[in-house]
């Protein structure tokens, strides 16, 4: 695909999300069928719901099965993770909406193709704080910046009347992974967070509830623009058509995966059982895989468009950032009719290999 043709096809998929339409598939240009597909996928080590998935792509033959060599590497959050995809020496961008868009724009070509999982943030407080959301005003709250549980946090708390969060709170840009020894020594008052460390601050009675999202959020996963350009249609379908095994097993092997989850997080796997049954199809088996769908809606990618624009107004984003362009459900619609056809490896054949 040369740099005309991809230009015009980023036209059209502008004017078709004006139009409240996704883009048709062809947008990214079919690669030859039968060549080998290699891929270094990241995850998120601290990332519970995804992560599961992750660790059974990585320990199973699915990968293999549907023509795919991959390498993994770990990461504690979704900002550190964009930024390794920008450099190149990772192939994707698994996070939520906010980071893997904000990673996605740096790399021309890149494209949002599915949603992944749901899971649940809330702000967790010391345990003798006191008082409600408007009451964080003077108080210290940390938060990873580049990910969509903190603007999405924010706004909780500018909705309770802290009208300048900037300004009203001392905010600490901090890793997830800081956020049980901030909170047991007293270094912060608050934090944004979610699953697994979420459950582990509340379950080691380091912190308590002060705010959940009443709706949670979904993970999303890009593929970059180098990738698709290598192996392009063709490719992406047999990395979705992956995902969607690897989520059919996982779901019905979840008592294995938390526990390959656990290692990798280093915490017990009994931290991860809310994080599970927080997701349409971790919470309990899946009998038919045709069932699952991993679809983002057009009213997702314009809450997406507020998160980012909330950003863009409060400064953390410091040019304004259109998300619709960035989603092409094309791939996934052949992935998902492929599975609805049986054109899958047999379910039987699925083995852990590691």
């Amino acid at each position: 695909m040369n740099r005309r043709s991809f230009l015009l096809g980023t036209g059209a998929l502008v004017g078709g999300a004006a139009a409240g339409a996704f883009p048709l598939p062809g947008l990214i240009h079919t690669a030859r069928a039968q060549q080998p597909v290699k891929i270094t996928l990241g995850y998120q080590s601290l990332r519970a719901g995804g992560g599961q998935i992750f660790e059974t792509l990585r320990r199973t033959n699915i990968l293999e099965l549907n023509g795919i060599e991959a390498d993994f590497k770990t990461f504690t959050f979704g900002g550190p993770l964009g930024e390794a995809a920008v450099a190149g020496s990772i192939d994707n961008i698994f996070a939520a909406d906010a980071p893997t868009l904000r990673a996605a724009a740096r790399i021309p070509g890149s494209k949002v193709l599915q949603r992944t999982h749901d899971q649940r943030f809330a702000i967790v407080v010391r345990p003798d704080f006191e008082g409600g959301l408007a009451d964080l005003k003077g108080k210290r709250l940390s938060g990873p910046f580049a990910t969509t549980v903190f603007p999405r946090s924010i706004q909780a708390i500018v909705a309770a009347g802290v009208t300048e969060p900037f300004k009203q709170i001392r905010i600490i840009n901090q890793d997830v992974a800081e956020q049980a020894e901030s909170l047991r020594g007293g270094l912060v008052d608050a934090v944004t967070t979610w699953d697994p460390t979420y459950e582990q601050l509340i379950q080691q009675k380091i912190g308590k509830v002060l705010w959940q999202s009443p709706t949670g959020a979904s993970g999303i996963q890009a593929l970059s623009g180098p990738w698709l350009e290598r192996y392009g249609e063709e490719g992406a379908v047999r990395f979705l058509k992956s995902w969607i095994l690897a989520t059919w097993w996982t779901s019905n092997h979840i008592a294995e995966a938390d526990e390959w989850f656990g290692k990798t997080s280093r915490l017990a796997p009994n931290l991860l059982t809310v994080a599970d049954k927080a997701d349409r199809y971790l919470r309990q088996p899946v009998a038919d895989i045709k069932t699952l769908d991993f679809t983002i809606s057009a009213s997702e990618i314009a809450d997406t468009q507020k998160v980012l624009d909330f950003l863009h107004e409060q400064k953390p984003l410091t040019s304004r950032l259109e998300a619709a362009p960035f989603y092409d459900n094309g791939p996934l619609k052949r992935a998902q009719a492929d599975v609805a056809a049986g054109r899958i490896p047999e379910l039987s054949k699925i083995a852990v290999v590691s």
